[in-house]
């Protein structure tokens, strides 16, 4: 028999994922919650001189990367199972981990959005932070960094612009391009907020808390998820098309370590399905997948393999 088409294709894969939709996202919101008090404990201990400060720095990145698979889900509102009387459920659990992570709610669900529907083209909003090598991206977020406090300046005094260097100035205004006027206006108020409580915190005594426990931390976890949500899926942001944009690319530990983005083409098919449900629509779809063409790499394809030729079913 080979691959489904047309009409008989989508109707099977509606099948297979329809048992996987439709319940509270219960789960996201135990993952914000001990995200959250999780960092609230590193920052409490640390105050009390309880642990050095290295080990509170890379805890706090620990907790605070943590944050953004609920603040994920929340764009595409798993947590109220797409319920309009609970949409405030995604909203008010996208903006508190979004505020952590340095991140609008707001403008981070208009650009995803944009991704997951121009997935690898050049409208692409991922595509400039997460295209390139490790060592880019790391580049890349060390210079956001920088210039996130910064943004409320420039802004306001725009021939401060011209400070930065013109190939710096060129990427940020394509950046802003692919982002769009209403993301920037969205993102704005919540910059502001971001550079008033490091200010404030400065003043008030607390600036090893602000800088060192939630500002570096945030940006180090920034830099891990840019690497597992960014540019590992999408290597090497070379192909389009529904079952080519991204990969299934697993390895020992890679659903711990990526929380179910491993089987990150699945997301892209299916985006309503929560990532804690990923591996196991994988177990019931992925060879149907394999006939569309789809990109499987490392031990799922292997796995597929081993079940090709002994005739089992995928597990």
């Amino acid at each position: 028999m080979g691959p489904r088409t047309g009409t008989d294709r989508l109707m099977y894969e509606r099948s297979i994922v329809e048992p996987h939709v439709g319940s509270i996202g219960w789960r996201s919101l135990f993952n914000i919650t001990w995200c959250v008090l999780g960092w609230v404990s590193i920052v409490a201990l640390r105050t009390a001189e309880m642990i050095p400060l290295w080990a509170a720095v890379l805890l706090a990145a620990l907790f605070l990367q943590a944050c953004y698979m609920p603040m994920h889900e929340s764009v595409h509102k798993t947590l109220s199972a797409g319920r309009p009387a609970l949409r405030w459920v995604d909203r008010s659990v996208g903006a508190l981990a979004g505020w952590l992570l340095c991140e609008s709610f707001s403008a981070h669900s208009i650009t995803h959005l944009k991704h997951h529907t121009h997935t690898n083209d050049e409208t692409d909003p991922d595509v400039l932070n997460s295209k390139g090598s490790p060592r880019d991206i790391l580049f890349r977020v060390i210079i956001g960094m920088i210039l996130y406090p910064l943004g409320p300046v420039f802004a306001a005094i725009p021939p401060t612009r011209r400070l930065l260097p013109k190939g710096l100035a060129a990427r940020l205004g394509q950046m802003a391009q692919l982002r769009g006027p209403e993301a920037i206006a969205a993102g704005k108020p919540v910059v502001i907020g971001h550079v008033a409580v490091l200010v404030l915190g400065s003043i008030l005594g607390y600036a090893e808390t602000v800088w060192l426990l939630w500002y570096l931390p945030a940006w180090i976890g920034r830099f891990w998820l840019s690497l597992v949500f960014g540019w590992l899926p999408h290597h090497p942001h070379s192909e389009t098309g529904r079952y080519r944009d991204t990969r299934v690319f697993t390895f020992f530990g890679s659903t711990f370590l990526i929380r179910g983005h491993d089987y990150h083409l699945l997301h892209h098919l299916f985006p309503i399905v929560p990532h804690y449900r990923l591996r196991r629509l994988w177990r019931e779809i992925g060879h149907h997948l394999t006939d569309q063409g789809a990109r499987v790499e490392g031990r799922a394809a292997k796995r597929l393999q081993f079940v090709e030729n002994t005739g089992s079913h995928t597990k």
